[in-house]
């Protein structure tokens, strides 16, 4: 006699099955479509905002509990509806989740502004570790694909190591400073600027990954808060569509450390990288840097950089042409005595 006939088990087959069909649909309700949508004036720029929020990203100010994700898209959604000549992507990852352990939902949000008018969201889930569903979503449905464009990712570090789990929800899928660089590509060849909201990734390593694919990087060399930087500025595109990469770059490099030196009392770094400038020396900087990291016992994922400038065999041919850093020291502690900073930030 069998135990499980499949008269009993074709009935529990088609229940899930009813069951998934339903929560695929619930899924996907949330979406509206921007087919309809004519644009009454040009798009003169295209700000991609990529929030990662498949992690702990919890913070606490003045008493308070924050989470850096849910701050950061509160207010690239204000950049969005201030963006009156200009498109805003906002894709925020959150942690993905399954219905009966086998159905995932798209828990992934995203928003699409034009000329200030939020005219598309919906919800998605990720293909890899990477961006491949953002960048999908962003080319098929963009206004300004021959715009100026600059992104802004919001998360931890990213590592350079390809065994550090990065989503907590999806630790199978790996997330580096290869796989970054490779997967922005998909949104563009070449962006005007691109901004690191992240600790430890204004180094010779992550700069060599995104050599040819922007003009410009703003990062912090070392630790950054979890408050992150302000992109507050970017609405000096409003104010003069034609502005230079540069002085945006700076404009958001120093509200940001301005911001942070106000609030806190540890060491604040943000780097300005004109890659144009620093390709001249980079691929020989981050040969030695990669020499040094063959030495360095811990894996980098989840220490702190230093100053390169204090290492010694990084120091004896460290450039800092092309670099403009906004520096503080810690008001305490070891660190509280070094008054400049070289830019570039290293594993010790």
């Amino acid at each position: 006699m069998r135990l499980f006939p499949f008269a009993d088990i074709k009935p529990v087959i088609l229940v899930i099955s009813a069951l998934g069909f339903l929560f695929f649909g619930c899924s996907s309700s949330k979406n509206t479509s921007a087919q309809n949508f004519k644009s009454e004036k040009p798009v003169r720029y295209s700000l991609i905002y990529l929030i990662h929020g498949d992690a702990n990203y919890v913070y606490h100010k003045n008493g308070d509990r924050y989470y850096a994700d849910e701050e950061a898209l509160k207010s690239a959604l204000k950049i969005g509806e201030n963006a009156t000549s200009g498109e805003v992507f906002i894709f925020h990852q959150k942690p993905e989740r399954k219905i009966l352990w086998l159905f995932p939902k798209k828990d992934r949000e995203y928003y699409h502004f034009v000329n200030g008018q939020l005219i598309s969201e919906g919800s998605y889930s990720p293909k890899n570790g990477g961006f491949r569903k953002e960048s999908s979503i962003y080319k098929s449905a963009s206004f300004g694909l021959n715009s100026r464009k600059m992104l802004f990712y919001f998360g931890h570090e990213i590592p350079n190591l390809e065994d550090q789990h990065y989503h907590s929800s999806q630790p199978q899928f790996d997330l580096n400073t290869s796989v970054f660089s490779d997967e922005i590509s998909a949104f563009s060849k070449n962006f005007d600027l691109v901004t690191l909201s992240t600790c430890n990734n204004g180094s010779p390593d992550m700069m060599e990954e995104l050599s040819g694919k922007t003009d410009f990087v703003i990062a912090s060399p070392q630790n950054l808060h979890l408050s992150y930087f302000s992109s507050d500025k970017v609405n000096l595109l409003e104010k003069d569509p034609e502005i230079n990469t540069r002085q945006i770059a700076d404009s958001l490099a120093k509200d940001s450390f301005e911001k942070l030196a106000s609030d806190l009392q540890t060491m604040v770094t943000v780097g300005v990288y004109n890659l144009n400038q620093i390709n001249e020396y980079l691929s020989e900087l981050s040969s030695i840097y990669d020499r040094h990291l063959q030495n360095v016992s811990a894996k980098p994922r989840f220490t702190d950089n230093i100053d390169c400038e204090t290492i010694s065999r990084m120091s004896n041919t460290l450039n800092s042409a092309g670099v403009s850093i906004y520096y503080k020291p810690p008001a305490f502690g070891r660190k509280a005595g070094q008054k400049t900073h070289s830019g570039w930030g290293c594993k010790e």
